[in-house]
This record gives structure tokens, C-alpha cells and sequence, in this order.
């Protein structure tokens, strides 16, 4: 074209005027027809930014710390510290994660029942979402903040946000370092009103504060506007990769419109317009281009040691008729999707179909894995690198010691829950009763644990593979694209005290972030891309000042796939907080205390595109619209909130091609 340009004007110059007229207006023909037919194609119609938001489920500062520490970096007692991928982004900062708190009023009792943080501001008569009145006499006030004295939130008092105060839960996540020696704060205070996944996620994907279970809806159970909805709206594909179930509520509220997280999937029914279920919403009204992750059915529970040839299939995150018809109709279904799951060589299979694939003609990658025996997650990792956890159920610590039993054996109620007991402990402060670890896997006839583990290795991709394939498929649209990728199995290993399992998944996740990493660099560097590493809320993890010297030395940390020590002695040998070097809860007296969420300020590590306006945001008022109006609440000195993520997230999604201004 450029040639014949150059042509054109040789010609031009020794033309007649007349002549010379008629060729100019020949010329704009030209030019407009090659406008649309070869110009317009290469201009991208969206800004050509990617914005990579990646979520470790429950990462608090201590758990970043633990699997720094593991690695072989210094043990740090503040700030962002060193040893993980994500620690060497340019941009870091704190994040507040609280949601909302409504009071239980109902017709039958229209006043004075206490404020909840999974209540909607609907009575909830009828379940599905949005068709239950309001509560009685409920008007939504911001402030005051109302944490409650409870996990659950529990409080008569005004107000409808739980929030955050730094004078009662620590300015910062290393102030208290521990809470045995909390000064001034209040080290039971960061249990009191703990948001979930689901809610947290729906403030990162909306602004909008929300209740616990709220899945991309407002107080008032009506729908809002996710950021993977924005994405489309300018012409960007969009990707969901996990490493748990698929419709759990991380990946789930970017991409459903629902009042409880456990709405899992429902059997499609064409005669509705609204399916009222995580899944089908997913696959029928937001349609994300890529959806990769856990909730495979085969073998899905570990309720006995042995399964069949076939495998029992538990259809919990997946009902049997989406399954079913997936399966069976791979590249030709009623979603639209191209249908993946486990099997032989799933990497290999998954790496080769996403090369294939172009969101540009519609394209669209659904993926289903999952190790059996775990729940519908990945196989799980351990802190020496392999998976001599895979298979092996992942909530048998915890459970096993803490219970909720009346009366107490203990004659204690741990602080903060309704009737969990304070373990009875010995002398040297070790658990009487527990913990049992599980040890049986659904071993299928004539497998070992070994041929077991080297099977679920193979039938299924790692993170890193699921993330892989999903910048292969997203990375070929021009306009740019919006990802998350969740690190979910973090939470589940906090949840069950589990530091082994939570540095093997630590791991996991930040292998996915140098894989997003290594991909930046080679597409368009950071003025190209945003990338977002944060987590949704914190659990109540402790190290203590002697942690790094109770971990065992990997032998070969290559093969222990970067990790120079491991955690087996203190996870399975070590139960007292002295020779553990690290405890849950607020006790330093008990190793096993808090199985749950906290409120605890959570890190954020930023670098890329539009970067500022994340930096700009620090120590900022928050501000929300929902369905009855707008909102503000005081920010935190020195945080952001969740909702500031948002924006931030929106801004390089939907701003100019121009001032994309990094941190």
C-alpha cells in the first residue's frame, strides 16, 4: 500500500490540473475502500490493554510470608517482602475487605432482630434471587461501622457496614505481629463479621458492597454490572481460571447474578429466563471466553478408601445434565463451548486446543478438571514440591481437634463463634483429642497411592498449565482482554490449619503469577498490560519469630520445584505453638483455634498499565452505587478499599487508547 501511495504521487505531480483533479478524487475512493477492507481490521476497537487480576483465596500477609520464607527468603517482619513472584511487582499496598451487616427483621418479627452479614436486605421467604420483600422497616446506613462481637457479625446496634478499624485491628497486617502481644488492639476483633469469598469477589468484580453469599448482586439481591461484563462491553475477551470448582464463588460472582453461593448449577430448563444458578449463568448469559477449573465430578468426595474401575461420580458443582450433555456433545453444545476435562495427557490436550481456538470468530474454551478424592480442586501440592497430598481429604486437621459440642469438654467457647470449643489440651499444649489426618485415597481396583498420584498428575493440568492456555486463547485478541485467575486451594489449606498444604499451594499460585509475568514481557510489556495481585480476605495465621528455623531442608529444592524447605515435621508432628513455630487463632497457647475467615487487611502487589490510579486511591473514601443509591463510607490512612480495585480494574479497561500511565 505504501508503494502505491508513493506511485500515485509521482504520477500526480505530472498530471494536468484537470487531470490532477480527477485522480485526487480517485484516490479517496481508493482509500476508503482499503480503509475498510485492509486498515480497519489492524485498528483494535478497544484499547488494546489486558487487565490480569489474579486472587490468592485467603492469602493474608502471613501466608505470603510463609511461602516467601519457604523458598529461602529472609524471614521479614514487615512490608512486602521478598522471595515470590509477585513480591517483585512495583506497586504494593493494603486492602480493606469488609462488607455489609442487615438486620433479621422479618413480618413476624419486624423489629429487633440482630444484624447478620449473610443477610440480604430481603426477609428471604422465597429463595430465589430477588423475589422476597424487603425487610421491615430496613433503610441502609453506611456508617456507623457495626463489626459486631461475633464471625457472624451478631450486633443490635446501627449500621450496615461492618468495616475497619485500624486502632482496634492494627494499621497494618505485621502491627500486632502477633496477638501475644496485641498492646492496645484488640486481637479478637479481626473475627467479628470476617467476609466470604463470595462478597469480597462481587466488590472486586462491581464496587459494591454486598452481604456474605451475595453473588454479583447488591443488598437488595438485584443484579449488577460485573467488570467481565465491562470487559465485553469494550470488545475484550474475558477468562475465569481456578483451581478449585468452576461455580465456586471466586470465579463464580464475575459471572452469575445470584443470592447464595451454593446455587451451584441447576438443570437447564429452556422454558426460563433466568436460571438462578451460578453455572448456567456462566455458560448461557455471560459467556466468558475461556472457563478453566476444578469441579470435575469423578471421585469427587473421600468417604472410603476405595472406588470402581469408572469412578463414582458426585455431581455437586456440575449437575448431572450440564455434565452429561457437555460430555457427550463436546464442540457442539447448547452453551456454545468447546469442552475439555480430565483425562490422559490433559495438559498436553488443553495446551494443543487453546493454540487452536481464536475469541476473534466466537471462540469459546471450557475446561473441567479436578483430582478425585479433593473436592473438585486440582491436585493438591505439598511444601516439598510433589503431591503426596493428592487425594487425601482436604479438611481433616482442623476438624479433627476443634468441634462443636454441648457441653464443652473444655468448659471453653472459643471467642468469636457460636459454640466451637477450646480443645482440651496436655501439659505441652498439644490437642488430647486429634488431629487425624486423612490417609486413604478412592483408589480405583489395582492402583497405589503411587500409579493414584501419577494418574491425577497426568488427567489434569497445574495452574500455571490452566493459565497458560488461557493467555493463549485470550492473548490473539487485539482489543485486549480481562482475566482472573484464582489461587482457591489457598483457602481451603488455611481453613484446615494445613501449613504443608498451604505452601504447596502458595507455590502453585505464584508459578501461575510468573507465568502471567513471563507473558507481559513478551506481549506488549507493562504499558500494554495491568496486572493485579491481591486477595480476597485473610484467615488468622501467626508465625512465630523462631518459624523459619522449624521448617526441614528440601534436599533438592529444583525437584521440590523452587521451595527450599518444607513444612511436614509442624503440619503432621508438631501440634503445640512452640514447636510448630506458628498457631491459628488469637491464643498463642493453642495451635488449632480459628478454622475461619478474618478481616484482617490483605495485600495488594500492582504493576502496569493505568497502574495510578491504583496508587491515587490510597487513604481514599470509598463510594458505591447500588440499586437504591450512592454511598460513601471513610477510607483507611494508607489503604485502599476492594472497591478502589474495581475502578482501577475499569479505568484500563474502558479509558483511550492514550495515558496509560504505569505505576
Amino acid at each position: 500500500m505504501i508503494s502505491f501511495l508513493r506511485k500515485y504521487k509521482r504520477c500526480l505531480r505530472r498530471a494536468t490540473p484537470t487531470l490532477a483533479l480527477t485522480m485526487v478524487g480517485l484516490l479517496c475512493t481508493v482509500l476508503l475502500v482499503f480503509a475498510n477492507s485492509v486498515f480497519q481490521p489492524t485498528l483494535a476497537a478497544g484499547n488494546g490493554v489486558n487487565v490480569i487480576i489474579m486472587i490468592g483465596d485467603g492469602m493474608g500477609w502471613n501466608m505470603a510470608r510463609a511461602a516467601a520464607v519457604a523458598k529461602g527468603a529472609p524471614f521479614y517482619t514487615s512490608g512486602k517482602g521478598s522471595g515470590l513472584s509477585f513480591q517483585k511487582l512495583s506497586g504494593y499496598g493494603l486492602v480493606t475487605t469488609y462488607g455489609t451487616t442487615i438486620e433479621g427483621n422479618t413480618p413476624a418479627n419486624p423489629t429487633g432482630q440482630p444484624h447478620l452479614t449473610s443477610n440480604s436486605a430481603l426477609d428471604g421467604s422465597d429463595t430465589f434471587t430477588g423475589a422476597s420483600p424487603v425487610r421491615p422497616n430496613f433503610s441502609f446506613k453506611p456508617t456507623p461501622f457495626n463489626p459486631g462481637d461475633r464471625l457472624d457479625g451478631n450486633s443490635l446496634a446501627e449500621g450496615n457496614l461492618t468495616g475497619y478499624d485500624p486502632s482496634k485491628g492494627g494499621p497494618l497486617p505485621w502491627i500486632p505481629l502477633t496477638p501475644a502481644n496485641a498492646g492496645t488492639y484488640d486481637k479478637e476483633y479481626i473475627k467479628h463479621s470476617y467476609p466470604d469469598s463470595a462478597n469480597t469477589a462481587t466488590t472486586l468484580y462491581t464496587g459494591v458492597k454486598s452481604f456474605n453469599n451475595a453473588m454479583g448482586v447488591d443488598i437488595y439481591e438485584k443484579k449488577l454490572k460485573t467488570i467481565l461484563e465491562i470487559a465485553k462491553e469494550n470488545n475484550k475477551s474475558t477468562g475465569l481460571v481456578t483451581s478449585v470448582p468452576i461455580s465456586h464463588a471466586t470465579p463464580g460472582a464475575a459471572a452469575s447474578f445470584v443470592n447464595r453461593r451454593s446455587k451451584y448449577d441447576s438443570k437447564y430448563d429452556p422454558t426460563k429466563t433466568n436460571q438462578d444458578s451460578v453455572l448456567q449463568q456462566t455458560l448461557l448469559n455471560f459467556q466468558p471466553n475461556v472457563l478453566l477449573g476444578g469441579g470435575h465430578p469423578k471421585d469427587f468426595d473421600n468417604k472410603s478408601s476405595t472406588s470402581t474401575a469408572e469412578g463414582v461420580f458426585n455431581y455437586t458443582y456440575i449437575t448431572e445434565d450440564t455434565y452429561q450433555h457437555l460430555s457427550n456433545n463436546p464442540t457442539s453444545n447448547r452453551y456454545g463451548y468447546t469442552f475439555l476435562e480430565r483425562g490422559p495427557n490433559a495438559t498436553q490436550t488443553l495446551l494443543n486446543t487453546a493454540a487452536k481456538l481464536d475469541p476473534n470468530k466466537g471462540d469459546k474454551l471450557f475446561g473441567l478438571y479436578g483430582a478425585r478424592g479433593q473436592e473438585g480442586n486440582l491436585p493438591t501440592s505439598s511444601s516439598k514440591g510433589d503431591y503426596s497430598l493428592t487425594g487425601l481429604n482436604n479438611g481433616s486437621l482442623y476438624s479433627s481437634v476443634v468441634k462443636s459440642v454441648n457441653p464443652c469438654p473444655s468448659g471453653q467457647i472459643i471467642p468469636g463463634t457460636s459454640g466451637d470449643c477450646v480443645p482440651v489440651v496436655d501439659a505441652a499444649g498439644n490437642p488430647v483429642s486429634g488431629p487425624t489426618p486423612d490417609t486413604f485415597r478412592p483408589l480405583a481396583p489395582g492402583e497405589t497411592d503411587a500409579s493414584f498420584i501419577a494418574r491425577e498428575i497426568n488427567e489434569n493440568p497445574t495452574l500455571a498449565d490452566l493459565t497458560k492456555a488461557a493467555l493463549t486463547v485470550l492473548g490473539k485478541d487485539k482489543d485486549g482482554f480481562w482475566l482472573m485467575v484464582e489461587g482457591g486451594d489457598i483457602d481451603w489449606s488455611a481453613h484446615d490449619n494445613n501449613m504443608d498444604n498451604l505452601i504447596g499451594t502458595m507455590n502453585d499460585f505464584d508459578k501461575a503469577v510468573q507465568q502471567v509475568i513471563t507473558w507481559v514481557e513478551n506481549h506488549g510489556g507493562w504499558s500494554k498490560n495491568l496486572l493485579l495481585v491481591t486477595a480476597d480476605h485473610d484467615h488468622y495465621l501467626t508465625l512465630n519469630d523462631d518459624f523459619a528455623s522449624k521448617l526441614t531442608p528440601n534436599p533438592d529444592p529444583n525437584q521440590a520445584r523452587g521451595l527450599k524447605y518444607n513444612a511436614k515435621d509442624i503440619t503432621f508432628n508438631k501440634h503445640n505453638p512452640r514447636e510448630a513455630g506458628h498457631f491459628w487463632g488469637a491464643d498463642p497457647n493453642y495451635k488449632y483455634l480459628w478454622g475461619s475467615h478474618s478481616r484482617r487487611i490483605v495485600p495488594v502487589y500492582y504493576q502496569g498499565a493505568y497502574s495510578s490510579t491504583l496508587t491515587r486511591s490510597f487513604g481514599q473514601k470509598l463510594q458505591f452505587t447500588d440499586s437504591s443509591g450512592t454511598y460513601t463510607a471513610p477510607g483507611v490512612r494508607g489503604v485502599v478499599d476492594q472497591s478502589h480495585i474495581f475502578q482501577a480494574m475499569k479505568t484500563a479497561i474502558a479509558s483511550p487508547h492514550h495515558s496509560r500511565n504505569t505505576n
